[in-house]
């Protein structure tokens, strides 16, 4: 059985995309940006492999059409990602996905993959590019609208500042911090974790 390695469900996520969404957070990274607010989503942690069939339930259940993709680095996952993708497709009219890799790598590595998702962030995090701008956090990061009749949802949402609006919220015995800060708070709140 086909399995996807899981760092986090949670719903409602109002900070990574328009509107109210559904998140999911993949566990592993080969990317490992220096400044990274994620680090706790690096390591390919075997424990926290969940078949994708459960996976696409558990977003499913929640009855929301908007969701949003992120770790870790859900590339890194490319097959079960592509699997979990063609499951959830028909059910979600909304799937951004934020990747550290760029556009460009990732048409050339299975451009069939992206026409699985409505609305991308790619490109790595560089510490000391900051970006004013809510959905990004360095000001190398570019996002792309595939689906176009989310025009009217997303336009606002990439001209859109920072207002140093996070959901933080308990999940079993852990804090998790939602959505994207100034770099300089970053450091106070990876700091804070360890």
């Amino acid at each position: 059985m086909d399995k996807l390695l899981v760092s986090i469900i949670h719903y409602p996520v109002y900070t990574l995309g328009p509107g109210k969404r559904v998140g999911i957070w993949l566990q592993g990274c080969s990317i490992r940006c220096k400044g990274c607010m994620s680090v706790h989503t690096w390591e390919f942690d075997k424990s926290k492999a969940i078949k994708i069939e459960e996976v696409a339930d558990i977003l499913k259940s929640f009855k929301c059409k908007k969701l949003t993709i992120s770790g870790g680095e859900p590339f890194d996952q490319h097959e079960s990602l592509k699997i979990l993708l063609n499951s959830i497709r028909e059910f979600f009219n909304d799937i951004l996905v934020y990747t550290g890799y760029t556009y460009e790598y990732l048409l050339s590595k299975d451009k069939d993959l992206l026409t699985l998702i409505d609305a991308m962030v790619d490109s790595p995090f560089i510490k000391g590019l900051e970006s004013e701008l809510i959905w990004k956090g360095s000001e190398n990061q570019r996002f792309f609208l595939f689906n176009k009749s989310l025009s009217k949802d997303y336009l606002p949402w990439v001209k859109k500042k920072k207002e140093k609006v996070l959901q933080i919220v308990e999940q079993k015995d852990k804090i998790i911090v939602i959505g994207i800060p100034y770099q300089k708070d970053i450091e106070v709140l990876v700091n804070e974790e360890l």
